[in-house]
């Protein structure tokens, strides 16, 4: 308890024990965040993002293994370093696969949306799930055979807990926080967010939800069946001993020659050069799926151009520098259980299972706002929203180019990345946030 009054009274914000134990089987928290020249030896991290904002991150213990860990990110305005301004307005940012929160959020280091809400009052804070710190050259992956959608919705609720306490120990309130989830996290987030459903109010660590650019359930016939097909190759993988999906060493891989040696010729792509290669990933995501798998038709990272012979050629709403840096920043591993469940889930029949986790969503009654690309998910992730019990649910599909154009439209990446995106997506998310 000295400690504690020790961190509280000079601004440092202490993660509070009593709080995440109830959301986790983890020890006690043991790491801390805010205002004292104690924090490095805390493990405590902290850059300057832009003037006057800075971002904190540090490692949490979630559970007894080795890599039983997610790390925390909180990027807000500063009176001092280490000193945190007060903000009544909190956020979560929950990334999706692949990439965690700096290279979701703020690749290119000191761009992005966190910077944006920060710069407006918002205190935002984020994690990296506990699969995004495995490393390339772990020799046994096998321990992430049990880590799936469920986990990651609970360690989205200790991360909530941590934030709201670090809040208030810092002067904040307690208040509950608007829980923003990309991609596969906004299907984490539903996932936590009917969790919470069936919880006391008190137990609750989110009161709004954006989900962006993604959908959990659908009723086109054409979706489901590629979600019954993921899942049946995932399901055959794991069945045959994989655990982990390995794709970001390859992203990770290709996003770091076109830094480095952008026109020599992509020893992944023949014919292709290294540029050549990371474009095609950004321009046409949707061929690395199986035939017949690709969540959405013509689904894609970033809407960019192709030249005569159909090879990449540029970006039309990203700088290329800025998806490189992204694309670079992949994460190693990632549970192939979690890909495996989330597309049961969307499936919904067989051949897959019944999950579970998705069958509260129509207790979810917390204000929504979804946010979509045309060239990503975009209007298909409306359909998941119908199914809440939310009576407060607003939309933004943002799409520039005609239907027959989808290829060519705003990408799933360019919410965040695109040039446009400030105005297009951030400014009335901002909004939103404050009239919420």
């Amino acid at each position: 308890m000295k400690l504690l009054r020790t961190f509280a009274s000079s601004g440092l914000a202490l993660l509070l024990a009593a709080i995440a134990q109830p959301l986790s089987a983890s020890p006690p928290a043991q790491l801390a965040l805010g205002g004292c020249s104690a924090c490095q030896q805390l493990g405590v991290d902290r850059r300057v993002l832009s003037p006057g904002v800075a971002e904190y991150s540090f490692l949490l213990r979630v559970g007894a293994g080795e890599h039983d860990r997610i790390r925390l990110h909180r990027v807000v305005r500063e009176l001092a370093p280490f000193v945190p301004a007060p903000s009544s307005h909190g956020m979560l940012l929950a990334h999706g696969d692949v990439w965690g929160f700096d290279s979701a959020f703020l690749a290119g280091g000191t761009e992005g949306l966190p910077v944006f809400l920060a710069e407006h009052g918002v205190d935002v804070w984020g994690l990296d799930f506990r699969w995004t710190l495995v490393p390339a050259d772990a020799p046994d992956v096998s321990f992430m055979a049990d880590w799936s959608v469920e986990t990651d919705a609970g360690d989205l609720r200790l991360a909530g807990a941590v934030a709201r306490a670090t809040r208030a120990a810092t002067g904040n309130g307690f208040g509950k926080l608007i829980l923003l989830g990309w991609s596969r996290g906004g299907q984490v987030g539903y996932a936590a967010l009917g969790a919470e459903a069936r919880l006391p109010a008190a137990l609750r660590q989110f009161r709004g939800f954006v989900p962006v650019d993604v959908y959990l359930k659908t009723d086109v016939p054409e979706l489901q069946a590629a979600a019954c097909t993921r899942f049946a190759i995932n399901q055959a993988r794991f069945a045959s001993g994989e655990v982990a999906e390995s794709l970001g060493q390859l992203a990770g891989t290709l996003g770091t020659l076109a830094l480095a040696a952008p026109n020599d010729p992509s020893p992944a792509v023949p014919g292709f050069t290294n540029l050549q290669a990371s474009l095609l990933v950004a321009e046409a995501t949707f061929t690395f799926f199986p035939p017949g798998a690709a969540p959405v038709p013509f689904y894609h990272f970033s809407g960019g151009t192709f030249d005569a012979n159909g090879v990449p050629s540029g970006l039309s709403y990203s700088r290329p520098e800025r998806f490189l840096s992204f694309l670079a920043g992949a994460s190693p591993w990632q549970p192939l259980a979690e890909l495996r469940d989330a597309d049961a889930a969307t499936c919904a029949g067989p051949p897959a299972p019944d999950v579970g986790w998705d069958d509260a969503l129509g207790e979810i009654r917390v204000p929504v706002l979804y946010l979509g690309a045309g060239g990503g998910f975009g209007s298909s992730g409306l359909y998941t929203t119908t199914l809440l019990a939310s009576a407060d649910v607003s939309s933004r599909v943002v799409s520039l180019v005609p239907p027959e154009a989808r290829l060519f439209d705003l990408g799933h990446a360019d919410i965040f990345l695109g040039e446009d995106a400030t105005g297009l997506f951030w400014q009335p998310l901002l909004s939103w946030v404050l009239a919420h």
